[in-house]
């Protein structure tokens, strides 16, 4: 099966969704506790987490028996969403907010190193790739100052990276467009 830790993370987050949204925090442990075919656990429930996962199996090239099982399972996050819209919001706000640190975090590092992983940066771009999946979500949208943030932050990618081949999957390229996801066509090696 195509993406098997995706597959995982969603199966295993359905069950807990309703208690997560619900919930004051915004980093959920599923339980039982799920493992990606390495072996590692799974990641924490977040939305961003489950968005970057749907996306990513959205993307790739289901058999008709997995598109039919996504499109369930996005049923079943939907209907999460809409019954408690209003503290999905907030959750899409307070992680919004999270990962921006963390991004900003990551590319101080990224600016110092002076042998930048590609390897790394492929890892670490998922939370710019979550950024972006949840600007759709937020309750009142990006505020000012987070706004200015992220366009800085962007800036500075921008000022150490240059145009590269698509850092995942190769065969997920197609459906994350380079002019809304420049920075999954980035090279960073200096």
């Amino acid at each position: 099966m195509a993406f098997e830790s995706d597959w995982i993370f969603l199966r295993a987050a359905l069950p807990d969704l309703q208690a997560y949204v619900i919930s004051s925090e915004l980093y959920w442990t599923l339980r039982p506790a799920s493992r990606t075919p390495s072996g590692a656990q799974a990641p924490q429930l977040t939305l961003g987490n489950l968005l970057l996962s749907q996306a990513r199996l959205a993307a790739s090239n289901l058999s008709a028996g997995e598109q039919a099982e996504l499109a369930e399972l996005q049923r079943g996050f939907a209907a999460v969403r809409e019954e408690w819209r209003a503290n999905w919001g907030r959750k899409a706000d307070q992680e919004f907010h999270s990962r921006l640190n963390l991004w900003q975090q990551y590319l101080r590092e990224l600016r110092g190193d002076a042998h930048p992983s590609p390897v790394f940066y492929a890892r670490e771009v998922r939370q710019r790739a979550i950024l972006h999946l949840l600007l759709s979500e937020m309750s009142s949208g990006v505020p000012a100052h987070e706004q200015g943030q992220l366009t800085m932050l962007d800036g500075n990618l921008r000022g150490v990276g240059r145009s590269g081949p698509f850092v995942w999957e190769p065969e997920l390229a197609g459906s994350f467009d380079p002019a809304e996801f420049w920075f999954l066509y980035l090279d960073v090696t200096k």
